[in-house]
């Protein structure tokens, strides 16, 4: 001991080293040792301790130390040698040492005090033998002598300072290796573990402490001795916390680290995470204490590496090994804590060891408790902030809020007032880990630091730390801060102002990254506690008003900075937005699902704060609701965040979730109301911008139905309805309508799903969609009329079935409640229902609809959203239905809306508009549509290009010519390569010949061409294109495909076939071209059908074609169709070709000339059949091939041959071989040939003409025919001559047969019984025969007479014609004795003396007796006279033996019967002014009219209209008997020749046709005729010119009133009067304004019993108002027939006066209904409209004094019974005034009419002032009074108009100005029941019509049409700018015309055909759809006629 004192004592002073920073490593080199003064030293001081090490790296091995051992002992080592051994993981010992103090160590001196017990055993030995030693000892048994030598080798070590020695510490590794057991045992674990506690108390500054590599290998001895003792001795604990507390001699010691980690498990405490702090292993090179020492590399020691192998060889464990003692171990620790604190009680005292210690035991709670206390303190220490970090962040790490002491901590945390900025990120880094590590620390974290927030002495750093946590779990974080929101809310204190400033602060902390949806997702998330609590709390409407507005708030904060740059800088960001509008609309699914699940059931809140949040959510509520709290936003910001807010996207479960609580029941808002706000909703969606998030994204068709369950009406369900009866499905009008176009705008927006549903099942969805398409908006559309002509009637047929099932059912609904007769006035639920049948026809919407439907569709788009779907593409769909461009004038305005976005459209309309239009200029928009055309034909996209060929070629196969035609030049326009191409008829197929072959994509489109070519060839008219198609086809290789040549070919067939007219255009064309490609082609596809039998057999098998199999003589057979034959051989017919080899191929193989023809049979019966039909085989006689000639005669049978023979158009070459079979024929059997001639006579003469063309043969033909021609008896036929029309013959001039023979002839044939000709003819020609020559007429006789009388009666009798051949013979001539007894003879065996031969044979006797001898004489001498005349003569010279007076009537007759033979015209009037004189002079002449009949029968209409001109002359009136001239032209315009050709029935609106076409100056002529014709019959004149009437209204035409103008200026009397006003009464517009009307006039029209035009029209329409039927609709036909009617009683008021009986019986019987009845039917309504008319008819009406009172008697009885109500004033006013116009006129009898009523008005006086002004004129009789009273004239006062308004002056300045809206409001409501004042400001009103103000136009004309319905007669004041308007380039003020058209044509009728021409010309020249308006006009125009 002294040995050790001494050398301890020898130890020089210890070097001063500079002090370091605990983090600072500095490699220092070895430190010099001091010299040792110990003389028996035999080993020399090595320099440095790494040299010691190098020099004995490699003496480990166990014989080495054996051999070292004998020399050397554990006393001979040198203390001073310096051993580092720092081997980590060693073990404990075995048992628990004594847990008696430790042993008192004397620190300043190092000197022992006294002895321990242990170190009385200890047994000193060899360090070389020890090991053995040790373990022989052991294995003998004695313990204790192996404890004692270990003991001796720990003493060794206790007082050496240097490094052990090697041999010392191997062999205690050895030891423990092979015994471990051994230091358990109690004195060396008492040993090592007093070593340790020495050194630890004395601290690293102790200058006898032992060398920490001995410290090291105590502790892995004792850590592998006790690795397998679960329970370690508390000591160890002691230990621990004495070191850790001091100056940690071992615990940050690396290679003592499985014993400090075993320990360390006494505490269970959790190591953050590497993100806080940085792991400490073994390996470590750094050692963080607060000792200055130098801490020497050991990398390079050998030491160190034999101890880390020695040491990883052992198993240590770590796991906790104080589980039993765990109370101990916390009472060592608070002890050690607790005194540490009392002892350093100020700050500055404690080290940072202490707080590193709290680290390390932070595991314990009540270290955390304490730790937590002072660390903030700690923290602001700049000496203990690192440690104090560390410690936080084991706080952090090892806190959970599961106990009440957790919490503690967690919320002392939450107070820390940290200072700078680092110390608080650290803070928030560590409440992260905490929160990451335990979850359930989050909420109470929060809700103290919030608290903390909220409290007045709230932290700075409160706000950081809820970031924080929101950052770290950003879904727990909002679930904990929703919780605590409703915590906050639950309080009596309102806390919704500070909750949003909290919100708005931590949004701004987490710098706007804060997820609000997960925030209003918790807070709405329904609770059961939370619910619990809040069902029954005194502010839970408060709580649900507070949620509502906090979800807004949310929504509100997710306008954030880079939104709103987003939004106002000039470049958006999309990205921004879309994920903003998608959070917002999230936002608003979630709060609308609370409201639909839960609210409802937690908050139950009233009607209004339900409705209020549903609105404030959707942002449908006023701005001050969402900033009235706290005033955020703020007043610069609040519409920008508002605005962008509001404007997002409608979700489809927002949407869902909206229609679902409309339709619950339980949920406290109406249907109405929800249909309100989705509109709202959907509107404000669908006008976002489509370059966001997409607006309305729907595919759910269930919405619809929710929709129209919305709009359903639900009758009362406690009403109880009839059994079986099924209540009908009725909907709320409006909601109705209302739904259909909410849908339209989803459908529009999701075309593909909601649209294409629509399209296809919804039919009134449909009509919206095309109405929005087509931008017109009425019913029907124009794309619908295509379709369904009659959809006006079946709407009709619709609303009457419709009014009747709902008055059904309200009458079962009455019927259960209220007992109430149902009928249609006493209906509520007609005017507010309609059926529900969504997917029914289309039905007609009421015109606001039409009108909110085109407001909608200019706003939002809709039209070009549905313009721009292509899948489903509705705009081609439409055109497709369509067909021309005539049913699309829409079609125009549509590509002209979309200038800019023509791509947007489809390319099918781009086309169709570019061949509607016809370019003005290569600028206009046909020149842009055009280029753009081009660039998509030409582009590299080859769909959208062949698409615009495709449609393109598809208008190819239109059925209208005018369509193909367009098509033709728009190909030729776009496939044009250049853009200057001049398209004319002539190049129109240069697309097809030279252009599309040029295309970039021809071979996708020539399929497609291929198609629409073939099924153009069966509808092309024009031979060019036809011919340049069959080119194109024939050309193209269809040598690959069978089928598809097959097809070709048979389409080809087809059009040679059946467009016979088309192929013989096309065929013969210039070198035959088509032709021979045609040949070629079917060439090619015979020799291919021979080729492919088997292919052609399945083909037409399969396509079910009729065929034959034809089979060849040279053994070929394939299946062709019949048509192909057909058309192959038709092709041939046109030939011959020369050279061309096709041809001669085809012809010699269907009719070869050596060898059989080709032979066909049927494929089912297998039969042979013919493939030349007849026609075939005509067609093959007809052509100029001899080979098929020959073919087709060939085996023809005789009657084929007769068949064939009378056909036309044969060659001459064919007639003759045709005639040489025929004589062959006849030859072999005569009788079958002439058996198959019908008609004998005609073949002989058709053979005779074929002869004569040319042709030879058909003699022995001839010859067999005429020989076996029967004898056919004569039939009696009655044939009336006059029917016959004679004068053809005589018409064709025929040439005079004065031949003898030819005569003799004629009279055979005449009188041979067999011939089959026209006898009439010869007979005519005989009777010219014997006017020409005398000596015929003899002749004729001679053959008649010689002739038996038998065979020439039948002739005679049987033709009327023959009584004037008869009566010429007999005229003469001499011989009149023989003549007599002829007639005598003949007169014997007439059987019927009645006839025309017998009254002329009578006559010649009588005349020829003896008493007029001499006038026979004189006759026959005048008649010899005659005949020897020239026929040219002969007219004139009988006509001038007619004007001679005295002629008795025989001669007369005579005279008329030659004259008429002759048959006499007039060809020039002044030449024959005999002829004339002979029908028209005055001079009386009774054979006039037969002259008349026979110039209007027999002269051609050329003499006719002579006639009729020189009639019409004005110097020949005075010459000309006025009757017979209009005989004349009566008869004229009733020749039967006028009707011949046409229908006999005369329609129902016939109107007179002029035949005439007379000028005016005739017309006056004919007028004048008919006035002198009346002045010469006195006593029937006016019956007369009524006659006449009839003649002058079919030649007046439109001269009318210049004819009755010139009337009244040539003639005044009594004659021109009353034909002026017959042509008045029948033609009204001639008398419109000239004719100046008295009171004789007014009468005579008013009794006038003739008809008059105007009675069927105004008897139609006063009836028709009149009849006040109960239509729902009768109020709007009522006013359209008021306003024909006013019309036409200001334009004719005579005319109308005639129905005034009819109207005053039509108001009797009315005045005594109730009011009710009087107002609901109707019949007041009647009242005011008669009055109305009564105040157009002033002052006529005056004068009928009779019927005047009848009216005026149903007014009065009217004031009798209603004259109290107020509704009678404005009605009492007008017939006020109207009274008093009466007596300005008629003063006596209208105060003898009011005498009779004073009493009535005297008794309503005072319920009606304005009855006041009649009472002056009436004097009531007194009571006493007998007499009757005397009528009192007074004063007339005429009726004091109506004063303007004050504001009138202003107003007529403000109507001239251009923003004169409000002026025009307000005149619309003064002048509703003043429409007089209208007549002031017309000006202005015609002048706004033209506005481009839509309202202004639109209010304008509303104005002007009640101004002329007021007054009529002030159309021309307004036509003018009615054109004007028309004319104008404003399409919007065109429209708002058309619009009213009906309205201004029916008050303008005058010029109602010049407006509707400029209507149609305006139709036809632009693209303005006028259709409407003019049918619309029309229509309402026919109800003056009643259709």
């Amino acid at each position: 001991m002294d040995r050790i004192k001494g050398g301890s004592g020898t130890r020089g002073p210890k070097s001063k080293i500079t002090q370091q920073l605990p983090d600072s490593f500095i490699a220092l080199g070895a430190k010099q040792s001091a010299p040792r003064d110990d003389p028996k030293r035999s080993v020399p001081l090595p320099k440095t301790s790494s040299s010691h090490i190098a020099g004995t790296s490699g003496k480990a091995p166990v014989d080495k130390l054996k051999r070292d051992a004998s020399s050397t002992s554990l006393s001979q080592s040198n203390p001073s040698k310096k051993i580092k051994v720092n081997i980590p993981g060693s073990r404990g010992g075995l048992n628990a040492a004594s847990s008696s103090g430790l042993l008192p160590i004397d620190r300043m001196t190092g000197s022992q005090m006294g002895a321990e017990p242990w170190e009385s055993q200890i047994i000193e030995g060899d360090s070389g033998e020890v090991f053995e030693t040790v373990i022989n000892q052991i294995t003998c048994g004695n313990v204790e002598k192996a404890v004692g030598y270990i003991l001796g080798v720990i003493k060794n070590l206790k007082t050496q300072r240097s490094k052990p020695c090697k041999v010392v510490y191997s062999t205690l590794f050895l030891i423990s290796c092979c015994k471990p057991s051994i230091f358990t045992n109690e004195l060396v674990f008492t040993a090592m573990l007093s070593i340790l506690r020495r050194d630890v108390n004395a601290g690293l500054k102790a200058t006898n402490r032992c060398n920490p590599q001995v410290h090291q290998l105590f502790l892995n001895l004792l850590a592998h001795a006790y690795s397998d003792i679960s329970n370690w001795p508390e000591v160890f604990v002691k230990l621990y916390v004495e070191d850790a507390v001091g100056d940690r001699v071992f615990v940050d010691a690396p290679f003592c680290k499985p014993f400090v980690d075993n320990i360390i498990t006494a505490f269970n405490t959790k190591m953050p995470s590497s993100s806080l702090l940085k792991s400490e292993t073994w390996t470590s090179a750094t050692r963080d204490t607060s000792s200055p020492l130098t801490i020497n590399s050991i990398d390079e020691d050998e030491v160190f590496s034999e101890q880390k192998i020695t040491v990883d060889s052992w198993p240590i464990k770590v796991y906790p090994r104080f589980t039993q003692s765990q109370e101990k171990v916390e009472q060592i620790v608070l002890e050690a804590i607790k005194e540490q604190l009392a002892r350093r009680q100020q700050p500055e005292a404690i080290t940072k060891n202490f707080v590193r210690f709290l680290s390390t035991a932070c595991g314990l709670v009540e270290i955390r408790i304490i730790a937590v206390s002072r660390i903030e303190t700690w923290l602001h220490n700049h000496k203990l902030m690192k440690p104090a970090q560390e410690l936080l962040a084991y706080l952090c790490y090892n806190c959970s809020a599961n106990s009440q002491r957790d919490l503690e901590v967690i919320a002392q945390l939450s107070k820390l007032r940290l200072k700078n900025k680092p110390i608080v990120n650290y803070f928030n880094n560590c409440l992260r880990e905490m929160v990451f590590s335990f979850p359930e620390n989050l909420y109470p974290l929060l809700k103290y630091t919030i608290y903390n927030e909220l409290s007045n002495a709230r932290n700075t750093n409160n706000l950081i730390v809820v970031g924080a946590l929101f950052q770290v779990a950003p879904d727990q974080s909002a679930d904990a801060f929703a919780d605590i929101c409703l915590e906050l809310l639950l309080n009596k204190d309102d806390y919704l102002r500070s909750l949003r400033a909290l919100l708005k602060e931590i949004n701004r902390v987490l710098r706007h990254e804060l997820n609000l949806l997960t925030i209003v997702h918790a807070l709405l998330r329904e609770r059961k506690d939370f619910a619990t609590s809040v069902r029954d709390h005194e502010f839970r409407e408060r709580i649900f008003l507070s949620l509502a507005d906090l979800s807004c708030m949310c929504m509100l904060l997710c306008v954030n900075p880079q939104v709103r740059d987003a939004t106002t800088q000039s470049k958006r960001d999309v990205e921004v937005l879309k994920t903003f509008q998608l959070q917002v609309a999230n936002i608003q699914r979630e709060c609308i699902t609370w409201l639909h699940d839960s609210a409802l059931r937690i908050y139950r809140p009233n009607v209004t704060d339900f409705a209020h949040v549903l609105h404030k959510i959707l942002f449908l509520e006023q701005t001050e609701q969402y900033c009235k709290i706290d005033n955020w936003p703020g007043e610069n910001e609040r519409n920008l965040f508002l605005r962008l807010t509001s404007e997002v996207p409608l979700l489809q479960a927002t949407l869902l979730r909206i229609l679902l609580i409309g339709i619950s029941k339980e949920h406290p808002i109406s249907a109405q109301e929800v249909i309100e706000i989705t509109d709202q909703l959907i509107k404000r969606a669908a006008n976002l911008p489509l370059d966001c998030a997409p607006p309305l994204i729907v595919d759910k068709i269930e919405i619809i139905d929710f929709f129209f369950n919305l709009c359903s009406y639900n009758y009362p369900e406690n009403f109880t309805l009839p059994v079986g009866y099924v209540p009908p499905k009725l909907a709320i009008t409006a909601l109705y309508w209302r739904v259909w176009m909410i849908l339209l705008i989803l459908a529009a927006h999701n075309p593909l799903t909601l649209g294409s549903l629509a399209w296809n099942k919804y039919a009134t969805l449909k009509m919206f969609m095309e109405m929005c398409i087509t931008n017109h908006f009425s019913f029907p559309p124009p794309t619908m009329t295509s379709i369904d002509e009659d959809c006006q009637s079946k709407e009709q047929q619709t609303i009457t079935l419709e009014k009747q099932l709902i008055l059904e059912f309200e009458s079962h609904l009455a019927a259960a409640s209220t007992k109430i007769e149902i009928n249609e006035q006493t209906s509520l639920l007609l005017p507010q229902c309609m059926e529900l049948r969504p997917t029914g026809d289309a039905r007609r919407p009421p015109q606001n609809v039409l009108d909110q439907l085109q407001i909608l569709n200019n706003s939002h788009k809709l039209g070009h959203l549905l313009c721009r779907s292509r899948h489903p593409d509705f705009l081609l769909d439409i055109m497709s239905r369509q067909g021309g461009t005539a049913n699309m004038p829409w079609l125009a305005e549509l590509v002209h809306s979309s200038e800019s976005v023509l791509g947007l459209l489809p390319v099918q309309c781009l086309c169709e508009y570019l061949l509607s239009t016809v370019p003005a200029e290569k600028l206009t928009k046909h020149g842009q549509l055009l280029a753009h055309l081009r660039h998509v034909v030409n582009e590299n996209e080859a769909q959208t290009a062949c698409e615009v060929l495709e449609y393109l070629f598809r208008r190819l196969t239109s059925e209208h010519g005018a369509s193909r035609t367009q098509a033709t030049k728009g190909l030729c326009l776009i496939l044009a390569p250049t853009e200057d191409l001049d398209v004319s008829d002539e190049n129109h197929t240069l697309w097809l010949t030279q252009y599309v072959t040029q295309f970039a994509h021809f071979s996708l489109i020539k399929p497609i061409l291929i198609q629409f070519l073939r099924q153009a060839l069966q509808i092309e008219t024009n031979p060019a294109r036809v011919s340049s198609y069959i080119n194109f086809l024939s050309l193209q290789d269809c040598s690959e495909s069978f089928v598809e040549l097959n097809d070709l070919v048979t389409d080809l067939s087809s059009v040679i076939i059946e467009r016979h007219s088309v192929a013989s255009y096309v065929l013969p064309g210039e070198n035959n071209v088509t032709l021979k490609n045609l040949l070629q082609i079917f060439y090619l596809y015979t020799q291919k059908a021979k080729e492919n039998a088997e292919e052609s057999y399945t083909i037409h098998q399969t396509y079910g074609n009729e065929y034959v199999i034809v089979s060849w003589a040279t053994g070929e057979q394939c299946p062709l169709q019949p048509l192909v034959i057909h058309a192959t051989i038709v092709l041939l017919t046109y030939g011959p070709l020369d050279d061309y080899e096709p041809f001669e191929i085809l012809l010699n193989s269907w009719f070869p000339e050596n060898m059989e023809h080709p032979r066909a049979y049927s494929p089912d019966t297998s039969e042979t059949t013919s493939y030349l039909p007849d026609w075939m085989k005509l067609r093959m006689i007809r052509s100029n091939v001899p080979h098929l000639v020959d073919a087709a005669i060939e085996k023809l049978e005789p009657p084929k041959l007769v068949l064939f023979i009378q056909s036309f158009g044969i060659p001459t070459n064919s007639i003759s071989k045709l005639l040489h079979t025929l004589d062959k024929a006849t030859i072999l059997d005569p009788k079958l040939v002439v058996d198959s001639v019908l008609d004998k006579a005609y073949m002989i003469q058709l053979v005779e003409v074929q002869n004569k063309r040319g042709a030879t043969g058909g003699e022995t033909f001839v010859k067999s025919i005429e020989m076996q021609i029967p004898v056919i008896p004569d039939t009696e036929i009655k044939v009336d001559v006059e029917n016959k029309k004679p004068l053809i013959v005589g018409l064709k001039r025929q040439e005079v047969v004065t031949n003898d023979t030819e005569v003799v002839q004629n009279l055979n044939n005449l009188f041979n019984p067999h011939y089959q000709f026209d006898k009439n003819r010869i007979i005519l020609s005989l009777i010219k025969n014997v006017t020409t020559k005398e000596s015929t007429a003899t002749l004729i006789f001679n053959f008649i007479k010689s002739i038996p009388l038998n065979y020439t009666l039948p002739v005679i009798l049987q033709y009327n014609s023959f009584s004037t051949l008869i009566r010429l013979i007999f005229t003469i001539g001499q011989n009149v004795q023989e003549k007599l007894n002829f007639a005598s003879q003949f007169l014997k065996v007439i059987p019927n003396k009645n006839t025309s031969v017998s009254v002329v044979l009578q006559q010649y006797i009588k005349i020829h007796s003896g008493d007029n001898k001499m006038e026979v004489e004189e006759s026959k001498t005048s008649a010899l006279e005659v005949a020897g005349t020239h026929p040219e003569e002969i007219g004139e010279k009988l006509g001038k033996m007619l004007m001679e007076e005295g002629n008795k009537a025989e001669n007369t007759g005579l005279i008329v019967d030659w004259l008429s033979a002759i048959e006499m015209e007039i060809a020039n009037a002044d030449k024959h002014k005999l002829q004339m004189e002979l029908l028209f002079s005055k001079q009386k002449l009774q054979f006039r009219p037969l002259l008349l009949s026979l110039v209007l029968q027999r002269a051609s209409w050329k003499i006719l209209h002579n006639i009729m001109t020189y009639l019409l002359r004005e110097d020949l009136i005075e010459h000309i008997c006025p009757a017979s001239a209009l005989d004349f032209l009566t008869a004229l315009t009733k020749s039967p020749k006028l009707w011949q050709g046409r229908d006999k029935a005369v329609p129902k609106h016939y109107h007179f046709e002029d035949v005439l076409q007379l000028s005016s100056d005739q017309v006056l002529v004919l007028i004048k005729y008919i006035i002198e014709e009346s002045k010469t019959t006195a006593d029937n004149w006016k019956r007369k010119i009524e006659t006449r009437l009839q003649l002058i209204l079919c030649s007046i035409g439109n001269n009318a009133a210049f004819i009755t103008k010139s009337l009244l200026t040539i003639s005044d009397d009594v004659y021109t009067r009353e034909l002026i006003l017959m042509i008045y009464m029948s033609v009204p517009y001639s008398l419109q304004d000239g004719m100046e009307l008295n009171v004789e006039t007014c009468s005579d029209i008013f009794n006038k019993n003739c008809p008059s035009t105007i009675d069927e029209i105004s008897h139609c329409l006063l009836s028709s108002i009149a009849s006040t039927p109960r239509n729902k609709d009768w109020i709007k036909k009522s006013q359209d027939l008021e306003l024909c009617a006013r019309k036409l009683a200001a334009t004719h008021p005579l005319l109308v006066l005639r129905q005034l009986p009819m109207l005053a019986g039509s108001l009797k019987g009315r005045a005594q209904y109730d009011w009710g009845v009087l107002k609901s039917r109707g019949h007041f309504l009647l009242f005011g409209q008669v009055l109305g008319l009564m105040e157009l008819l002033q002052p006529y009406i005056f004068d009928q004094t009779a019927t005047l009172c009848e009216l005026l008697d149903s007014y009065f009885l009217l004031l009798q019974f209603h004259g109290n109500g107020k509704d009678l004033s404005i009605l009492i006013t007008r017939l006020v005034s109207f009274v008093q116009n009466w007596m300005m006129r008629d003063v006596k009898g209208a105060s003898k009419y009011l005498q009779a009523h004073g009493t009535l008005l005297h008794d309503i006086q005072f319920s009606q002032p304005g009855i006041r002004p009649l009472l002056s004129s009436v004097s009531l009789p007194v009571a006493d009074q007998l007499g009757p009273t005397e009528i009192l004239v007074g004063t007339v006062t005429p009726p004091v108009p109506v004063a303007h308004p004050q504001h009138w002056k202003q107003l007529k300045t403000a109507l001239q100005s251009q923003d004169n809206f409000s002026a025009l409001q307000e005149l619309d409501h003064i002048t509703n029941k003043r429409p007089q004042w209208l007549e002031e400001v017309s000006q202005y009103l015609c002048t706004s019509i033209s506005s481009p103000n839509g309202h202004i136009r639109s209010l304008a004309l509303l104005l002007i049409i009640r101004w002329l319905k007021h007054n009529p007669k002030a159309a021309n004041e307004a036509l003018p700018a009615v054109l004007a308007c028309l004319d104008s380039n404003n399409g919007d003020v065109v429209e708002s015309v058309l619009d009213r058209l009906p309205e201004l044509v029916a008050v303008m009728q005058e010029y109602a055909k010049i407006i509707l021409t400029r209507v149609f010309q305006l139709g036809t020249k632009s693209a303005v759809n006028t259709m409407t308006g003019i049918m619309k006009s029309l229509n309402l125009l026919n109800l003056q006629y009643g259709c």
